[in-house]
């Protein structure tokens, strides 16, 4: 009876492997990177908050009227915008097809 168990055991991480493989090509690299990427900048922006929230009142009111608040979160904007349409750029760069081949092998030559 305990070889049967072992046989399904094994039967069911057969079957499970494929459906592992298939769920990870689904989900896709891209969603990893993205869950990264939000933990990287959360990280980032507590950093940069609260060195900003460490200084005295008369710096921070100061940086306050100079809306520095506003420009850092501009540039994380910026960056995470630089970083989506790079993604968008090299999606499209695999699925286009390549029209110009260099002359020789298997190119027409005129």
């Amino acid at each position: 009876m305990p070889a049967f168990w072992l046989w399904a055991a094994q039967l069911v991480f057969m079957m499970v492997q494929p459906l592992v493989g298939w769920l990870f090509r689904v989900i896709g690299i891209g969603f990893v990177s993205y869950v990264g990427y939000n933990a990287l900048l959360e990280v980032a922006m507590n950093y940069v908050t609260s060195k900003l929230s460490g200084s005295s009142l008369e710096i921070q009111q100061i940086l306050g009227l100079a809306k520095i608040d506003i420009a850092i979160n501009l540039y994380f904007a910026a960056v995470t915008t630089r970083l989506v349409l790079a993604g968008i750029n090299k999606a499209q760069d695999r699925r286009r097809a390549q029209v110009w081949r260099k002359p020789g092998g298997t190119s027409i030559e005129a």
